[in-house]
């Protein structure tokens, strides 16, 4: 420790990868809890200390600084009213973190994802595709429990594609009320915001959506492209060029630090630069985990009208 007055606070973890907290505060504890959880998949915090974990020291003063110390320890400074108004130190922590499950073969990836009789389904597409409403649908009509609407904690296991947890609410647009899940209207409120723009959060547990508690094998991969009611039912093989490169993307975009970085007060300002923590070896299980997917028989390209897309996905578990 660079501090001799910083202690052990708690440990944080995400699904089973973990960190201890160090600090000469119990202040830092605060900030570990707040409205920005339900977003950190599977983030939870224990008072005891993780045996063979990395270490974080925080220290509260005037001079902001983070540093990754040789021994593969992590430090961070600065005031505690800054790192309080934009969580920095959580989604440091979420940064932390990818790099343990980069060297288990797994990723943090924007993905929804859900189970049904122990089969875990891996929704993919880009902003816009539908996986919120399929999710949803799946969820609330097909009997299946969530897994990850938004985040999901995948990865290669063995020979076998896992899914860890995720994220455990619905970011709902309003554009997609209109012609899906009509009933969740309530939740959104008056707003002067064009649709697109306007966002409700909704828990799981407040729209009786079952969550799976368990790691479960990956048996279905689907690019998914929502169209209207009347639109064509499609489904043939994945293009293997976009397929590779997208998946190396979402996959790698943790670890290399382009989807996360830690920011600094109210005004959001960046922090000081944090080098990847990406290595060859969580290379090669990324690219083992990419080849399993794309040589996946289950991997397939779906486009249709929502009934007609979650029909296939059930019939196909």
């Amino acid at each position: 420790m660079r501090n001799k007055n910083s202690k052990f606070q708690c440990s944080v973890y995400m699904g089973e990868e973990g960190v201890n907290i160090y600090s000469e505060s119990s202040r830092v504890i605060k900030l570990l809890g707040g409205d920005f959880v339900p977003f950190i998949p599977e983030w939870r915090i224990e008072k005891l200390e993780g045996a063979g974990l990395s270490c974080l020291e925080c220290v509260f003063n005037g001079i902001q600084d983070i540093k990754i110390e040789e021994t593969g320890s992590f430090f961070i400074s600065g005031p505690f009213k800054d790192f309080a108004e934009s969580h920095t130190i959580p989604y440091l922590i979420h940064y932390i973190l990818e790099s343990e499950r980069a060297k288990k073969g797994k990723a943090t990836i924007h993905a929804a994802a859900v189970s049904k009789n122990g089969k875990g389904v891996l929704i993919l597409g880009k902003q816009g595709s539908g996986k919120t409403s399929i999710t949803l649908e799946l969820c609330r009509k097909y009997g299946y429990s969530l897994i990850g609407s938004d985040l999901v904690l995948a990865g290669i296991q063995g020979n076998a594609g896992y899914l860890y947890g995720g994220t455990k609410i619905f970011r709902v647009r309003a554009t997609t009320i209109k012609d899906y899940n009509k009933d969740l209207k309530s939740f959104f409120g008056a707003s002067s915001i064009d649709e697109w723009m306007r966002i409700a959060v909704i828990e799981h547990d407040k729209i009786n959506v079952l969550t799976e508690k368990s790691p479960v094998p990956i048996y279905g991969i689907y690019y998914v492209h929502l169209y209207p009611p009347n639109y064509d039912f499609i489904v043939r093989k994945v293009d293997k060029l976009f397929s590779r490169i997208y998946l190396y993307q979402i996959l790698s975009e943790y670890i290399r630090g382009s989807a996360i970085i830690p920011l600094i007060g109210r005004d959001l300002r960046f922090s000081d630069y944090i080098p990847p923590l990406d290595n060859k070896s969580a290379f090669e299980k990324r690219v083992k985990f990419i080849n399993w997917i794309t040589n996946n028989k289950n991997c397939k390209y779906v486009a249709g009208a929502l009934a007609d897309i979650c029909a296939f996905i059930d019939q196909n578990l």
